[in-house]
C-alpha cells in the first residue's frame, strides 16, 4: 500500500474537521430518527495496547467513530481512541461482531485518526452520515452525541452548543450535552 503524505492527507481531512459533531437541526426528523439514522454510521472501536510509547499506558480501550468512506472502509475516530502506540483495533456495527481494523492515519495535534476495515465487512444496511457543511453552530444550536459511554453501546445523547472559544489557533465547540468516556470519536 502507498503511504499517504502528512500534505495530501491533512487536506481532505481538515474539510472533515468541522463536520464532527452533527447539528441535531440537520433533520426536519424527530430526535428518535436522527439517532436512529446515526446507528447506522457508527461503530464502536476497541483498542489495545500491549507494549506503549509516547506516554501511553499498556492497556484495552473502547470509544466511538463513524464511516467516511464506505469504499475504502474508512472510519473517522479520535487519535486518543486509535491511540499512537502499536496497537491492535477492532470495530463493531451495531448488532454485527467486531471485526480487524488498521489505522491509516492518526494525527496526536488535531486528535483526529481514521481508521480502516475490509469494505466487504460494511454492513449493507450501514449508511454515510448526512454532515452540514454550511455556516458553523452558534451558541444556542441543538446538537447530539452519539456513542459508547461507559460501556452503554449505541446510546444518543442531545444538548446545545454553549460557547465558542478559540483554543490553539483553532475554534472549538462546547456543548451541554453529556459526553463521556465511550463517547470519544463519534
Amino acid at each position: 500500500m502507498k503511504p499517504i503524505s502528512r500534505r495530501h492527507f491533512l487536506i481532505p481531512l481538515f474539510l472533515w474537521v468541522p463536520l464532527c459533531l452533527v447539528p441535531v437541526s440537520a433533520y426536519a426528523d424527530t430526535t428518535e430518527d436522527i439517532f436512529g439514522r446515526a446507528a447506522l454510521y457508527t461503530v464502536q472501536i476497541k483498542t489495545a495496547v500491549p507494549v506503549p510509547f509516547e506516554g501511553e499506558e499498556q492497556g484495552a480501550w473502547s470509544g466511538a467513530g463513524f464511516l467516511v468512506d464506505r469504499q475504502r472502509g474508512w472510519i473517522m475516530t479520535n487519535a486518543h481512541v486509535a491511540s499512537r502506540s502499536p496497537s491492535t483495533v477492532e470495530v463493531g456495527f451495531k448488532d454485527r461482531d467486531f471485526v480487524d481494523a488498521y489505522k491509516v492515519y492518526v494525527d496526536p495535534y488535531l486528535d483526529l485518526a481514521i481508521i480502516a476495515m475490509d469494505p466487504s465487512s460494511i454492513p449493507t444496511a450501514s449508511v454515510m452520515p448526512e454532515l452540514e457543511c454550511g455556516d458553523p453552530p452558534r451558541v444556542g444550536h441543538p446538537v447530539g452525541a452519539f456513542g459508547h459511554p461507559w460501556g452503554l453501546s449505541f446510546t444518543g445523547t442531545r444538548g446545545i452548543v454553549s460557547g465558542v472559544t478559540s483554543l490553539f489557533l483553532q475554534e472549538n465547540l462546547q456543548t451541554d450535552a453529556p459526553i463521556n468516556e465511550g463517547n470519544s470519536g463519534g
